[in-house]
């Protein structure tokens, strides 16, 4: 059975040149996503700044920005943007649903981590790979999540 990984802090990678091109492949939190479907600047830095074929997001991510859809014009435009944008959409494993299910198991009491937020800081794990996000007091917790923060 999958599960959290090591037992310290998560490490964040610095964005100390906002203009130089991310060359580690990153999983995107949907924080990210929605800023860039508001067109705000510093989201689409961001995004410009990773090259597609090192972009992912969780189908989580991917069900939330729907979610999030007012009529069938948003629901377009997020569909179009989420093909458009990502290489690949994470499916939910066993893995990823055990590990989730004992992120909050251990961290209920303490933190009430968003049952989303744990699939997503899971499905990172799972995939050995850096997650992207500006809420960064969501995943601090998350023992050997790998977080890259964004600033809008």
């Amino acid at each position: 059975m999958g599960g959290p990984q090591g037992y310290g802090r998560p490490c964040c990678v610095g964005e100390k040149d906002p203009e130089t091109t991310v060359s580690s492949t990153l999983i995107f939190d949907t924080d990210i996503l929605v800023s860039y479907t508001k067109k705000h600047a510093g989201a689409l830095k961001f995004l410009a700044r990773v090259p597609l074929a090192e972009r992912r997001i969780s189908v989580i991510s991917c069900l939330e920005l729907m979610h999030g859809c007012r009529d069938a014009r948003e629901l377009r435009d997020a569909n179009e943007f989420l093909a458009e944008a990502f290489v690949e959409v994470l499916p939910l494993t066993p893995q990823i649903c055990d590990s989730a299910r004992l992120l909050m198991k251990r961290y209920v009491l303490s933190r009430k981590p968003d049952p989303h937020d744990t699939l997503i800081a899971s499905t990172a794990l799972a995939a050995g790979e850096v997650l992207a996000t500006g809420n960064i007091k969501h995943f601090d917790f998350v023992p050997g999540l790998v977080l890259s923060a964004f600033q809008p």
